[in-house]
């Protein structure tokens, strides 16, 4: 279904993700880089407290004014269709406006008609995250009535996205905490993997984002040295790449 070409975006977008700690620079990353794999007019990262109510500081809306971002959340939040799959959702999940309910019933509803349509965000799909059973963010993007509703394709690429965006926003927004979980989790999966001390450390320098010439500079060792580390550590780890290692990683286990 994707290209060459989208497969190695989204694999340089999820090297480039994983390197960040702090959530307003996260979510403004992630913002543009979907926007280059699914084209949208206007979107935004909404993160939610244990009642579902929006953290308006640490929120991102992308191409809509304060006025119509204080309006969502002030006037028309709670009748957002988000708010059925909050109710039905178990998982982190992909989701299309327009599979939620009957398009001509939802040109009827009172969110639809004074909210999407004069804002020209007639389309919308995006991704529920769920963090230990409670719903924690949502990720929405929209299309105006040119651009027409997203595809089979588009949802596919938040499909692939999902879990990592899942486990970053997580990280961003518990930095302290995750810091101390991350380094205990290096020590797990070392001892786990029976990784050296030198291959513990180059994996702690891939999770910080370095390139093989930046752990060579920083090491001062050979490129050869680097990649044959390299090789043992995705071996014993039983990954093929840089992307599965983080994924492997910061799921704490999850993906095996």
């Amino acid at each position: 279904m994707l290209k060459e070409s989208e497969w190695l975006t989204i694999n340089n977008v999820l090297l480039d993700i994983y390197t960040i700690d702090d959530l307003d620079k996260f979510s403004m990353k992630l913002m543009k880089a979907l926007k280059m794999l699914i084209p949208y007019s206007k979107g935004y990262i909404l993160m939610l407290d244990d009642n579902k109510k929006i953290i308006r500081e640490k929120s991102c809306f992308i191409g809509m004014d304060t006025k119509v971002m204080s309006e969502y959340i002030d006037k028309y939040y709670d009748d957002d269709y988000l708010n059925y799959i909050y109710e039905i959702a178990v998982e982190t999940m992909v989701y299309k406006d327009t599979d939620i309910m009957d398009d001509a019933l939802r040109k009827k509803t009172d969110f639809f008609k004074q909210f999407l349509e004069p804002v020209d965000i007639p389309f919308g799909c995006g991704i529920i995250v769920i963090k230990s059973n409670q719903v924690m963010a949502a990720v929405s993007l929209f299309r105006n009535k040119q651009m027409g509703d997203f595809n089979d394709k588009d949802l596919f690429m938040l499909e692939i996205l999902k879990k990592h965006i899942k486990n970053m926003l997580y990280k961003c927004s518990n930095e302290t905490e995750t810091i101390k979980n991350i380094g205990k989790r290096f020590k797990d999966v070392s001892k786990e993997y029976g990784l050296t001390e030198r291959e513990s450390h180059i994996m702690q320098l891939i999770a910080n984002g370095m390139s093989n010439q930046e752990i060579c500079d920083h090491l001062t060792i050979s490129m050869s040295t680097v990649k044959k580390h390299i090789y043992n550590i995705f071996t014993k780890c039983r990954v093929n790449s840089r992307t599965q290692l983080l994924n492997y990683l910061f799921q704490n286990g999850e993906l095996k």
